[in-house]
């Protein structure tokens, strides 16, 4: 099928936000200092130098805490094979046999998504991997997604995100947009569709009409 998907990582792929925004929220109550914002909603769907401006405005202090941050991450990992989604191999699994082109579109660090794809041996799936911690522009931006398709041989992509930025990005970017529904209160309005379960991607490929 000359079809192509490109996925976003965090809220798709894995149920993450919910410990990077704890994980956050703890390193800033540990050194006595309120973040910009303690709404989890101001973050989703940010590049990490996005996150790192909402949670704090004076450019030299962020710079100072953002490396102690980095060590206080590495001694709490994230596990991603308790954060991968149900169903998240399964999908891939689907469209590798459908012989549709998949890609991995995300705002987190390349770090962060190589380490994702490993502990739960997905790289193989993916024909192309790009962290938006890479371009000059990120979401809602859709530069993104435009290298992604290019990347993808130009083919007709349909996008998986969850986020407003990020749905933004791919609607800007011309694709049909597939909304993964999350337990946070978000916009989703923009999508094309909105989705309750990954699984629910095989029915929408199965009538998908590329003309």
């Amino acid at each position: 099928m000359n079809l192509g998907m490109i996925f976003d990582m965090d809220g798709v792929l894995i149920d993450s936000e919910n410990f990077y925004f704890d994980r956050r929220m703890q390193f800033f109550k540990e050194k006595n200092i309120l973040p910009g914002s303690t709404n989890k909603l101001d973050f989703v769907g940010l590049t990490e130098n996005g996150i790192w401006e909402v949670l704090v405005s004076e450019k030299d202090q962020r710079a100072d805490l953002r490396k102690e941050y980095l060590a206080y991450r590495e001694k709490h990992p994230i596990d991603f094979k308790i954060a991968l989604r149900k169903g998240a191999e399964d999908i891939l699994d689907y469209l590798k046999k459908k012989s549709i082109k998949i890609a991995l579109a995300s705002s987190s660090p390349q770090r962060e998504i190589d380490k994702m794809l490993t502990q739960n041996a997905l790289a193989p799936y993916f024909d192309f991997v790009i962290s938006g911690e890479k371009l000059s522009k990120s979401k809602p931006h859709p530069e993104i997604y435009q290298i992604a398709v290019n990347a993808l041989d130009g083919r007709h992509c349909i996008a998986v995100e969850d986020s407003p930025v990020g749905i933004a990005s791919a609607k800007a970017a011309n694709l049909y947009t597939i909304a993964l529904k999350q337990d946070l209160p978000l916009d989703q309005a923009q999508a094309d569709i909105v989705i309750d379960d990954l699984n629910d991607i095989i029915q929408i490929i199965e009538t998908y009409d590329i003309d």
